[in-house]
């Protein structure tokens, strides 16, 4: 099948540079289908416009001066709106990707799962390029400027490369009607976590945001069972916030849609903004050889602060490892499992277990996104083109339709959604909380070592 091309990202940096495919190729085919030849552009930065124009094909302007964020770019055919989408530029950085790297190589946490986790993150090449995925005869539907298109699954890849219309949607409905992406789960032994870099000229702050990707979000109990909440592609975040003289202030943890009421451990502590601030550094805050401990709740994914039951709606989900000790200190049921198994641990590259494995660590170069891609290297994955689709990945019935970075609300505006978080206050919990944290931190560095230490402050 032959995909439509509409518009192709050549550079998103300093300078963007677009062009319009099916318009060069085919200028014939393009007026008699859109009732149009050359086309008006416009591009906008929140409410302001950089700069606007008429082209045939090629659209360029120059970013120099401009700061990083979604660019929209929209072009329309008289007072007729033919497309829209959103095109992430990141102009100039005050770090160099190495030094970026390096940044992410000290930060990077420590992943902690329940013992029935099924689902483990994997790369972008993985998400789209698995062999389940490539071998199969299921489409996606997508309603596009031409009408309702199914996209093969194994074409999907190409199609969110030079169609990322803002407004589009991979419909569910009618999505992976062979759960081929329910049988891409990840290997716990071969991992990938993503990291970007984002700064906020207005502030002085820096964001360095991990990510994490998965084929497909299952969740747990009820809310599986009703089918409210399960969907195909999942992404979740963590970032580390620094002032404006590089020191550490706080890592920002997302677990679900805002204005959901969270609930830990039905009343010992609940929030609605959808995501948790945490001080840092603090002694409280369980880390590995520097290395902060993140909880990922079985299921949907979704990143706490701490292990333990989270109800949110009519989910109910365990996010990391409880021990018996937690349990004793709650009066609530043993655990099956008190120690952990070799899969529920996924360590950063600095560290190194016997039992326990050791995720890639790869950047996503929001500042190279274009919808071909450059070499393979160190210091770019070729297989994030697809991220410059500005459309909804992810259909959730019942709930908001979410996007994909960095066109998710912690790229598009990094401060407010910072500054938005639930504060998290280690001191409304019971003590014992905070000890079992640091008891299972402490478990995890008897068998781990490590290449180098962190500058965050060891538990």
């Amino acid at each position: 099948m032959r995909l439509p091309r509409f518009l192709s990202i050549c550079e998103a940096g300093a300078r963007l540079r677009v062009e319009l495919p099916w318009l060069l190729d085919d200028p014939r085919g393009f007026a008699a289908e859109f009732d149009a030849g050359a086309l008006e552009w416009t591009l906008s930065l929140g409410a302001r416009t950089v700069d606007q124009g008429r082209t045939e094909g090629h659209i360029e302007v120059n970013l120099s001066g401009e700061p990083g964020g979604a660019y929209r770019l929209v072009l329309c055919a008289g007072e007729r709106e033919l497309w829209k989408q959103d095109i992430y530029c990141q102009p100039t950085l005050s770090r160099t990707p190495e030094q970026i790297d390096a940044l992410a190589k000290v930060y990077a946490p420590v992943l902690l799962f329940s013992a029935k986790e099924e689902y483990f993150p994997v790369s972008l090449g993985s998400l789209l390029g698995a062999p389940a995925v490539k071998a199969s005869d299921d489409t996606v539907h997508v309603e596009t400027v031409h009408g309702d298109l199914a996209v093969p699954l194994a074409q999907l890849d190409e199609f969110l490369r030079y169609n990322g219309h803002a407004d589009y949607l991979l419909d569910q409905s009618a999505f992976d009607a062979e759960k081929v992406f329910d049988q891409v789960r990840g290997d716990f032994r071969g991992s990938t976590v993503y990291y970007s870099y984002l700064e906020d000229e207005a502030s002085g702050r820096t964001f360095l945001n991990f990510h994490t990707f998965y084929a497909f979000d299952p969740k747990t109990g009820i809310a599986r069972f009703l089918g409210v909440g399960p969907h195909v592609f999942d992404r979740e975040s963590l970032t580390f916030v620094f002032g404006r003289g590089g020191e550490p202030e706080c890592i920002v943890l997302s677990g679900h849609l805002e204005g959901q009421r969270i609930l830990y451990f039905d009343s010992l502590k609940f929030w609605s903004e959808g995501r948790v601030r945490m001080s840092i550094p603090d002694d409280r805050l369980a880390a590995v050889q520097g290395h902060a401990v993140v909880s990922v709740a079985e299921g949907s994914h979704a990143l706490y602060p701490t292990p333990g039951v989270y109800h949110i709606s009519v989910l109910a989900e365990l996010a990391g490892h409880v021990l018996g000790s937690l349990c004793s200190l709650l009066g609530i049921e043993q655990p099956a499992e008190d120690h952990l198994l070799d899969h529920q641990v996924l360590l950063p590259p600095a560290l190194v277990s016997a039992r326990h494995a050791s995720y890639a660590l790869r950047p996503l170069r929001i500042d190279l996104l274009r919808s071909e891609p450059l070499p393979e290297s160190d210091l770019y994955d070729p297989a994030t083109t697809s991220l410059v689709f500005s459309g909804y990945w992810v259909d959730v019935p019942g709930f908001a339709n979410e996007r994909f970075p960095p066109f998710s609300s912690r790229e598009v505006d990094p401060a407010s959604w910072v500054d938005g978080a639930h504060p998290w206050n280690w001191d409304e919990l019971p003590g014992g909380v905070v000890e079992h944290n640091l008891a299972l931190a402490r478990t995890i560095a008897a068998e781990t070592a490590s290449a180098h230490f962190g500058l965050m402050k060891s538990s």
